[in-house]
């Protein structure tokens, strides 16, 4: 009896045959990325009065067609009737996931793959330490990325005329949001 009472479900996630164990979030930037993105998101959902769509935290397990299911750090789900109790079936509109450096293999190459191959329309990898925002729009089955970095006044000045003509913290992306980089990694 003792033994159930003590018994702690680990937080995973399953791609293909494979299952990883998920492990706690220990820096705080990583939150507070996560935060920042789910506030901007509902806010902007809000703002529009778009009630179909719900904007979930690393709080839900999203499950595929293939059997693979993962919990990602953002997400937005607009088929809120494929929301059951143990998580979500279906491919939400958008994914963000939060570079840990424990996570980097696991994000860029596995959950990327499994991303596309499943359809989900938009993905962004979110790196704290490089401050960019990789921004993956799915498109003929393939994902185009763009990328995009904060950079602080040092790295500005180091950029050449025509770059710093060119470079913005700012990109749009679900529903015509515009996202700015300083919002995110305030």
């Amino acid at each position: 009896m003792s033994e159930a009472l003590s018994y702690k479900p680990q937080k995973g996630e399953k791609i293909g045959e494979e299952y990883f164990v998920m492990s706690p979030s220990a820096n705080p930037k990583h939150g507070m990325v996560i935060a920042n993105l789910v506030w901007k998101f509902r806010d902007h959902l809000e703002k529009l009065g778009i009630k179909k769509c719900k904007v979930f935290s690393d709080t839900i397990d999203v499950h595929f067609e293939d059997g693979s299911y993962v919990i990602p750090d953002v997400s937005i789900i607009c088929d809120i009737e494929n929301i059951k109790r143990d998580g979500f079936y279906g491919v939400p509109k958008l994914v963000v996931e939060v570079i840990s450096p424990s996570s980097i293999k696991h994000d860029t190459e596995r959950k990327f793959k499994l991303y596309e191959e499943q359809g989900v329309p938009e993905f962004w990898l979110v790196d704290y330490n490089t401050k960019s925002v990789t921004q993956c729009i799915l498109e003929n089955s393939k994902y185009k990325k763009e990328i995009y970095v904060l950079l602080d006044e040092y790295e500005f000045k180091l950029l050449n005329d025509k770059d710093k003509e060119i470079y913005t913290t700012k990109f749009k992306t679900f529903e015509d949001l515009e996202i700015d980089l300083k919002d995110v990694f305030e």
